[in-house]
């Protein structure tokens, strides 16, 4: 065969041609893919947990329900765990690279992938409660949460290897106010981004706590008269179109802030929508707390979150030092 003089004079741009073709599908196979999270389920979503092989990633998320997310996709095949707060579940070889969205629901145990192709997929998770059943051992109930105690002072029968959430927070079981709680427990963090620095001495030191049970008004009641019998008292509260600071409220006691705050706890639950929180602190140190910037003695404070969507009663137990601006 024989190459004409055109031919040759072609040969250099149809190369070059080829070239920039090859470049350019190379670069829209590196650009990263959006990948779609619904949350379809009842449920809170607070983050994946992600398994490629000895690869582990978790993405952040605090999705009520009914809300979606775009990420990047990571792509590949992974083991994928949702924690809702009061469950892990778990779906095994899920093709990421192959999907364009995940729908965690309308049940918490499936999960639809659709692809690029447009497929359907349809996956079915194995569950771990993060609440014990009525046949399962003792939990430890908590008394008191001390600044800078360490884990095994919260609960002494925290297994060798507990699950972790993506702040590195074990998660556990906790007895508290007659009732048991989903609990996270939060490891100091590290200061100056300096690993294996934790300004709690060590990872074995609590930073905070997380307890999560499902909302209802006798539970939320019972854990109100355990705080107030332990000498707390309403401090602030935020509702759906209402802000309150009780210790700026003219001639009213303690007795007086209680009746208030029960009264709208009580509309609030009765109208079934919305999200409400409620900060509690000790009574004692109520005037103090609220005219200065950091505590004078170590405190505890209890925040506690009503979500009607998801039906998740949260508490968050914060401890504070003495003249400490921070947990």
């Amino acid at each position: 065969m024989t190459i004409s003089n055109s031919s040759r004079c072609n040969l250099p741009l149809i190369l070059a041609c080829l070239m920039l073709f090859l470049w350019s599908a190379a670069s829209m196979a590196a650009t990263p893919q959006n990948l779609s999270i619904v949350n379809q389920t009842g449920e809170d979503l607070l983050n994946i947990h992600l398994q490629k092989g000895k690869v582990t990633q978790f993405m952040r998320l605090d999705m009520t329900p009914g809300n979606s997310e775009e990420i990047e996709n990571p792509g590949g095949t992974a083991e994928l765990r949702f924690d809702t707060g009061l469950a892990l579940w778990t779906f095994s070889r899920v093709p990421l690279g192959q999907a364009k969205s995940l729908t965690f629901g309308p049940q918490p145990d499936t999960l639809t992938v659709a692809t690029s192709k447009g497929e359907s997929l349809q996956f079915r998770a194995r569950m771990r409660s993060l609440l014990p059943d009525e046949n399962s051992g003792p939990v430890c109930a908590l008394d008191k949460f001390r600044p800078g105690m360490r884990m095994k002072d919260v609960c002494a029968l925290l297994d060798q290897s507990p699950p972790h959430d993506d702040n590195d927070a074990v998660l556990t079981s906790l007895g508290f106010a007659g009732m048991v709680w989903a609990a996270r427990l939060l490891p100091g963090q590290v200061e100056n981004g300096k690993p294996g620095i934790a300004r709690t001495k060590g990872p074995d030191r609590l930073e905070h706590m997380e307890l999560r049970r499902k909302l209802d008004a006798a539970t939320l009641n019972k854990l109100l008269t355990t705080l107030y019998a332990q000498g707390y008292a309403p401090w602030q509260a935020e509702l759906p179109g209402l802000d309150m600071n009780f210790v700026e409220m003219p001639k009213t006691d303690t007795a007086k802030h209680k009746e208030i705050l029960q009264q709208v706890l009580d509309y609030f639950m009765s109208a079934g929508q919305g999200e409400a929180t409620i900060m509690l602190a000790p009574a004692s140190m109520l005037p103090t707390l609220a005219d200065a910037d950091k505590p004078q003695s170590d405190v505890q404070l209890f925040t506690l979150t009503l979500r009607h969507s998801s039906k998740n009663l949260v508490v968050d137990v914060a401890a504070y030092r003495a003249s400490e601006g921070g947990r």
